[in-house]
């Protein structure tokens, strides 16, 4: 089975766990307030930054090279949208790093010090989510909040990239390639599995704010039925 295929695979069962959280849920039935999406923001463009310069940092790695695709980064393109938000919506930012993102970038930290290889995992994770369900969250956003053209989400747009399903094949060809014997794929499923643990933890975190800045009646009605 190839590397690409192993992680599909692997990371279905967390995939969906981590669809079922009730933030998630809210968003895809509109309930989404322009605060909370903007903490939302604000934690990722933490992670992100934290990810993105350890790849800066080691993309001669023999294995992280052959997954370097800077017109991946995302950094740029949240900040842009944090300050669209602060300005049409007159959202604030936490100015602090909460408790779910800090332990989502000291793993981060972590692994590029321990096991940099293992960075691969993470950007598997986050970009392919990107490019994928990442899409379909784009659209709910400019409907939740009636944005116009691109304004507000050029967090899931790629510019350099012209064709997503493409590029995701040229990606996971990529992976293919990677060196790992059995016990190397085994570990970047394992890292794989805990990087959606960790974005899961993200959403449960915001859902508690959801509930705050919406107000539990409006958040009730967002939930399925049973």
């Amino acid at each position: 089975m190839s590397i690409a295929m192993m992680l599909r695979e692997g990371t279905a069962d967390k995939h969906q766990e981590t669809e079922k959280v009730p933030y998630l849920r809210a968003i895809f039935r509109g309930g989404l307030d322009p605060q909370t999406y903007t903490y939302q923001l604000e934690s990722l463009l933490y992670v992100y930054q934290e990810m993105e310069n350890l790849f800066r940092e080691k993309k001669d790695n023999a294995i992280l090279s052959k997954v370097y695709y800077p017109e991946l980064f995302r950094t740029d393109a949240i900040k842009e949208d944090i300050t669209f938000f602060q300005k049409k919506f007159g959202t604030k930012i936490r100015g602090k790093i909460s408790k779910a993102t800090e332990d989502y970038i000291n793993h981060i930290k972590n692994v590029a010090a321990t096991k940099p290889e293992m960075l691969v995992a993470q950007s598997y994770v986050r970009y392919l989510g990107d490019l994928s369900g990442g899409q379909a969250i784009k659209k709910v956003v400019a409907k939740t909040f009636q944005l116009e053209g691109n304004e507000g989400t050029a967090f899931y747009e790629f510019p350099q990239i012209t064709d997503h399903m493409a590029f995701k094949g040229i990606y996971r060809q990529a992976m293919d390639t990677l060196p790992f014997d059995e016990n190397g794929q085994a570990e970047l499923l394992k890292e794989a599995n805990i990087t959606f643990d960790l974005n899961k933890n993200l959403f449960l975190e915001l859902d508690a704010d959801l509930k705050e800045n919406i107000g539990m009646e409006r958040y009730q009605t967002l939930l399925p039925a049973g």
